[in-house]
């Protein structure tokens, strides 16, 4: 009987000094201090530089099945859920600048890439042929692409990828800098 007794006032004990120091479930909490600066917007990604890329009229596969590299006549996004049928001869061209920003409406992100000057003729021709057939310019590095751009998007050597959701724009132009 005294082991039941003291272990009823010990078990007291801790509740009353557990309660007087504070520790309880009612004690007020101490507050976390304020930082002193605060991130207002992370740094958007911004590619510059020489990166050989590829340039290939296409033409949008519409199928559920898995796009893999192996098939004739067929390109596909890095990750093989997107495929396209190639309608002209690839070109080696230059980007020298991948960057997105939030579009105006501020409701969507738009990608901007922009080509060497001595790359003109490869992207007019790849955009005359993909308008010709109602296509795309895809843009391919390391034999994947990274972006298929409307052929209405391409002025000069710019071609623009419109009303993308932020994951899309970030890691379209995280692509172009993957070693």
């Amino acid at each position: 009987m005294w082991s039941r007794v003291r272990t009823t006032l010990a078990l007291l004990a801790c509740a009353a000094l557990t309660a007087c120091s504070g520790n309880g479930s009612d004690a007020t909490p101490t507050p976390s201090p304020t930082p002193t600066t605060l991130a207002v917007a992370p740094q958007q990604p911004h590619v510059a530089g020489r990166v050989p890329v590829t340039l290939l009229p296409g033409l949008t596969v519409m199928t559920d099945d898995e796009c893999t590299p192996q098939e004739k006549r067929r390109v596909c996004s890095a990750e093989g859920t997107e495929s396209w049928a190639p309608i002209g001869d690839p070109a080696a061209a230059t980007l020298v600048e991948a960057r997105t920003h939030l579009a105006g409406g501020h409701t969507s992100w738009t990608t901007v890439l922009r080509f060497a000057s001595g790359s003109r003729a490869t992207l007019q021709q790849a955009t005359r042929a993909a308008a010709a057939a109602g296509g795309v310019v895809l843009v391919l590095a390391r034999d994947r692409v990274l972006a298929a751009v409307p052929a209405s998007d391409v002025h000069g050597t710019t071609a623009a990828l419109t009303d993308l959701d932020k994951a899309t724009a970030w890691d379209t132009v995280a692509a172009f800098g993957e070693p």
